[in-house]
């Protein structure tokens, strides 16, 4: 009988030191270091060989597509991506993906098999911390043509809204 009580006892004790450190953790995990209002100039690597700029490759609205070729959720939502950038490019949209691979060589070899016509970039350090470096991804950001955040969205873009929000700013 008293060897129950103990086991008991020890179990409700574990449990009780697990909840303490998953409250700990979740305290100190937040999506966002810290959300940005807005995209300074940043220099990246692009995938296709070379440097860029931001302000080299932005529009008058510019998504800034945070990826990765081992993201399932990332690679479901290029078909929406794909429509957004046909049905607005002419119009001076403009998306700008941030490859969040190991290597330049497994981004550009994602690049290519999902054939995405916009321009990938390396993520770097100073790249991710201008956008709040965010704990995930797919994350999408889309600015207006000074580099002001209109909107954010983690997870997969859900495509109407997306399409409304680009549409106020291209028009």
């Amino acid at each position: 009988m008293q060897i129950k009580s103990y086991k008991t006892a020890g179990i409700l004790a574990l449990i009780a030191i697990l909840c303490a450190i998953f409250l700990a953790y979740r305290e100190n995990v937040k999506p966002f270091q810290q959300m940005p209002d807005s995209i300074e100039n940043f220099d990246a690597i692009s995938i296709d060989g070379g440097k860029t700029t931001f302000q080299a490759e932005k529009g008058k609205a510019t998504l800034i597509v945070l990826s990765a070729s081992w993201c399932p959720a990332c690679i479901a939502e290029l078909p929406t991506l794909k429509k957004l950038h046909d049905e607005f490019f002419d119009d001076g949209f403009r998306i700008l993906m941030v490859n969040e691979d190991d290597n330049i060589k497994i981004a550009s070899r994602f690049k290519k098999k999902y054939d995405m016509p916009w321009v990938m970039v390396h993520w770097n350090y100073d790249l991710m911390n201008m956008l709040g470096n965010p704990r995930v991804i797919p994350v999408s950001y889309l600015l207006d043509e000074k580099g002001g955040i209109d909107y954010i969205e983690a997870g997969i873009i859900e495509e109407h809204r997306m399409r409304r929000a680009i549409k106020a700013l291209v028009k």
